[in-house]
């Protein structure tokens, strides 16, 4: 990642691959925080909480859709470099750095 790419305004990260939450992070924090292993390692981390949930739930049911869950690769982190939407979310949370969302309505 190449930093500063304005002049120095503003952080910007210049694209790269499939990159974009590494970017979207870096550039909300504003610096080259975290590199597309930091957030490999967090999707790790959280595959595993998320196994671990259903375990837990398909203990009671044997037969159920948590089979097809586990048995895939991770959720989220793709072999191309994109990762899910909660990785960004879970680490601006844990910072306490606030990302207005839109609610979902019934």
């Amino acid at each position: 990642m190449e930093g500063v790419s304005n002049g120095g305004m503003l952080y910007h990260e210049v694209q790269e691959s499939k990159l974009c939450a590494v970017h979207c992070v870096n550039t909300v924090l504003q610096g080259p925080f975290f590199s597309e292993f930091d957030l490999a390692a967090l999707a790790s981390d959280l595959d595993r909480k998320e196994r671990q949930v259903m375990l837990d739930s398909a203990a009671a049911a044997a037969a159920s859709p948590s089979a097809n869950f586990l048995s895939e690769e991770s959720h989220n982190v793709s072999l191309d470099g994109d990762f899910s939407i909660q990785l960004p979310t879970d680490i601006f949370d844990s910072i306490e750095v606030f990302v207005p969302r839109n609610e979902l309505k019934a």
